[in-house]
């Protein structure tokens, strides 16, 4: 008898067990809440992570030509960096007759200096000095910041040539692609002695219409939230001032020349950028061209264009 009541006594009653049953259940349904809600937070913010660390620390693309593969006459210079370090450029004075201008060739991303030969051939030949130089990440001047801290090696360039006797000060142009298409505009604004620009396929703002995962709503904010703080970590600087959109009506009245292809994502910025500067800004659509093949699909519009726009603001 002592038996049976000792073990009736320790047994928990059956509403007792169910709610331990119940707790436990709770306990592992909040655990996999918990995890799920992390995993999902965390793979937009490490995709948003990993796509700025791809962007600020690109590999330097060199090429191994220079314009004598060109059969130009030019000057290999190290330049000294207002922001510390130094870069590498090739110098190409005009082809005879020289005609006292000069125009900046800007590196896209992580290009070296010898990534856009063809146009240095162009514009020499037209008598144009003209300067190509190799990108920070190429110069081992630290991350990029596709834009903002690119506008001052372009001014650090600028210097160089204001000290040339062969060049005439009002005559100096810029022209530069993609990113370098989005610093030149910036650049252009913030030194009044460059006279004319040439941006080709470059972000109008690149916090508001550059940044995008395709899914939408909570996701794509958690994925832009990260881009925005790790950019802010990794180039020091705050990702909304990137933004040519922002500077380029300051630009005026000299004269820019936007090139892009129909096919671009970018196409509508373009618009907007050309409607912010005024009626001295032109747009030029490369019907069939995606980013980056304008000389491709249309060379020969492409060097009379940008030929007689050079040859309209800079020697006239």
């Amino acid at each position: 008898m002592c038996s049976k009541w000792y073990i009736m006594a320790n047994q928990s009653p059956p509403d007792k067990k169910s709610r331990s049953r119940w707790q436990k259940l709770r306990r592992r349904l909040i655990t996999m809440l918990i995890v799920i809600a992390l995993t999902v937070l965390l793979v937009p913010v490490g995709l948003g992570i990993g796509t700025t660390v791809l962007l600020l620390y690109a590999a330097c693309e060199e090429s191994p030509y220079t314009p004598a593969d060109l059969g130009l006459p030019y000057e290999d210079i190290t330049l000294q960096a207002r922001a510390g370090g130094a870069f590498r450029a090739y110098y190409v004075p005009g082809v005879e007759p020289a005609n006292g201008a000069a125009i900046i060739i800007a590196p896209t991303t992580a290009h070296g200096r010898g990534a856009r030969l063809h146009l240095v051939d162009l514009y020499a030949r037209h008598g144009y000095a003209v300067i190509t130089y190799e990108s920070r990440r190429c110069a081992d001047m630290g991350p990029l910041s596709l834009g903002y801290k690119e506008t001052d090696e372009i001014g650090d360039v600028l210097a160089y040539l204001l000290t040339r006797a062969e060049i005439d000060p009002d005559r100096i142009g810029l022209t530069g692609f993609s990113s370098a298409g989005a610093a030149s505009i910036m650049a252009t604004a913030r030194f009044p002695q460059i006279s004319a620009v040439i941006a080709e396929g470059g972000y109008d703002d690149f916090a508001e219409g550059s940044i995008r995962l395709g899914t939408g709503g909570f996701l794509e904010s958690v994925y832009k939230w990260s881009v925005v703080i790790s950019y802010r970590v990794m180039a020091g600087e705050s990702i909304h001032k990137l933004s040519p959109l922002d500077v380029i009506g300051e630009i005026y009245p000299r004269p820019i020349l936007l090139i892009y292809g129909s096919k671009e994502t970018t196409l509508e910025g373009a618009h907007r950028q050309q409607a912010a500067a005024g009626d001295h800004a032109e747009l030029w659509v490369v019907e069939g061209a995606g980013h980056g093949s304008y000389w491709t699909v249309a060379e020969a519009e492409y060097k009379q264009r940008v030929i007689a726009f050079f040859d309209a603001a800079l020697l006239q």
